[in-house]
């Protein structure tokens, strides 16, 4: 019972510090989109990053799975396929997203972003999905909470960054759905590394359209780039999915959903941003929306499943 507990607090501190990584990299982000790198060249160079950082720790997890004795679901068609889907929503997404990050607040920017929890369930539907009443709760508070945040006039119009911001997270709620569809066939480490290898390769030559960045522009931005790369993507996924391993995943959901917390006090103590009391209301209340959706979400890749993921001859383990 003691382990366990121990379990669960190690868990819950990895899981936390995941939502801070991730929340501080809306300032990496807002950085940059202000900075010499357009969204294309900062993506495509980011998840370059990513996929060499997450590479690395898919490989620290096979030796260990090879010294235990145990074996990862294999690659399988399943993995590529829905790698590449979910690749290719996250690349339009993060695109989306840094274009609308240059024009608004890191604050603001992270709350909208974490909408993409509200968004799930109701795309859901497209997949046959019956949502509940949290659900239509959750999109009731999130569009009250939206206006709160985004909207100041009377023709109900939102600003551009919002805009585009708001259009990334429903892009993020298709990534999710694509991620739920594949995972239970599938290593959630291998699907996130072909995903991030799909950004990577559709990145490189979109920055062959749009134009190379230069050195200098590359080095004017280099710790918004290893930040994004590295810590968001090696680090915060790692302790994801050490977390996950010892929390349960409504639990998980919600401290997960804190990286927007974390984005806005980022914000107000690095970049000295400030907010209104309007948005501020509304980044509380598209909170208590995305706490009511995550009873909806699908958690295929938030329980990293024990039974499903590593056979080690009658017994089975995710670490061993």
């Amino acid at each position: 019972m003691q382990n366990r507990r121990r379990n669960r607090l190690f868990g819950s501190a990895a899981l936390i510090v995941s939502a801070c990584v991730w929340g501080f990299a809306f300032i990496a982000q807002h950085s940059a989109a202000v900075g010499q790198l357009d969204a294309i060249a900062f993506n495509g160079l980011r998840f370059v990053l990513a996929a060499a950082a997450l590479a690395m720790v898919y490989a620290v997890f096979e030796l260990i799975h090879k010294k235990r004795g145990t074996k990862s679901v294999p690659w399988n068609k399943e993995t590529i396929i829905g790698g590449v889907l979910c690749g290719i929503a996250l690349f339009i997404a993060a695109n989306l997203q840094q274009i609308g990050i240059a024009s608004t607040t890191v604050g603001k920017a992270s709350f909208i972003t974490v909408m993409y929890i509200v968004f799930v369930p109701v795309l859901g539907l497209l997949a046959g999905r019956k949502p509940s009443i949290f659900s239509a709760y959750a999109v009731a508070l999130a569009v009250v909470g939206f206006y709160f945040i985004s909207i100041y006039d009377e023709k109900f119009t939102a600003t551009s960054g919002d805009a585009f911001v708001l259009f990334a997270a429903m892009l993020l709620a298709i990534q999710i759905l694509f991620v739920d569809m594949f995972a239970r066939e599938t290593d959630p480490i291998k699907l996130t590394l072909v995903q991030f290898v799909t950004c990577a390769l559709i990145g490189i030559p979109a920055m062959g359209i749009v134009g190379f960045p230069t050195p200098a522009e590359i080095g004017a931005n280099a710790w918004e780039l290893l930040y994004m790369g590295i810590m968001s993507a090696g680090v915060g996924f790692t302790l994801q999915t050490i977390g996950q391993k010892h929390v349960e995943p409504s639990v998980a959901t919600l401290m997960m959903c804190l990286e927007s917390v974390f984005g806005i006090l980022g914000g107000a103590i690095v970049l000295h941003e400030s907010h209104s009391a309007r948005e501020l209301a509304g980044c509380l209340i598209v909170l208590i929306a995305v706490f009511l959706a995550q009873f909806e979400v699908p958690h295929t890749l938030l329980k990293f499943d024990k039974h499903k993921f590593l056979t080690t001859g009658g017994s089975r383990s995710f670490f061993g």
